[in-house]
């Protein structure tokens, strides 16, 4: 199942890719074939995992860079449909890193695309623990999943809480007027 890229978004440089829910998404950038596999998880219709495969082969690939990569690869698992591969990725980014808020974002993704609101959530809660660079994205994938709980009062909350942190924050705007 291929979901569609419509966005996706954030932390070293900013990168749009996602689903027609289209949750934030938030890449990393690394060096040498780490930067090309950032490249792809920035580009919406990007699907090859090839410079990412390559980077975590490379003996020479520095740990950060190794790390910010399965964040990348992930991304583009997720935009692939394949939930499995993504989850793995963001699971061996955080066993890199327990502290990198971007991996919980991008694995509430995950857990998102497959339906798991609940786990979703809970990772979104904890990117925002951990000071994720761009709160208004975990914010939004917040209210997304309440929309998708059906609860229409704690998903307008969370886009308001977005539009707060980032008063330019489109995609949050459009959820609150289309509620009108």
């Amino acid at each position: 199942m291929r979901f569609p890229a419509f966005l996706a978004f954030f932390l070293f440089p900013v990168a749009f890719s996602f689903s027609a829910v289209a949750q934030m998404s938030v890449t990393t950038i690394g060096a040498t074939e780490a930067a090309d596999c950032y490249k792809n998880a920035q580009n919406d219709f990007e699907n090859d995992t090839g410079p990412c495969d390559a980077a975590l082969k490379d003996r020479n690939t520095t740990r950060r860079d190794r790390m910010k990569t399965h964040v990348n690869r992930g991304i583009i698992h997720n935009r692939n449909g394949d939930l499995a591969a993504a989850r793995a990725d963001f699971d061996a980014a955080i066993g890199m890193d327990g502290a990198l808020a971007e991996a919980y974002l991008n694995r509430g993704n995950t857990h998102f695309h497959g339906a798991r609101y609940d786990d979703a959530l809970a990772d979104y809660q904890k990117s925002l623990a951990l000071d994720v660079q761009k709160p208004w994205a975990a914010w939004y994938n917040i209210g997304l999943v309440y929309d998708a709980k059906k609860d229409v009062e704690k998903a307008r909350q969370a886009y308001e809480k977005a539009l707060e942190l980032n008063p330019s924050f489109t995609l949050a705007r459009q959820k609150l007027e289309g509620r009108n």
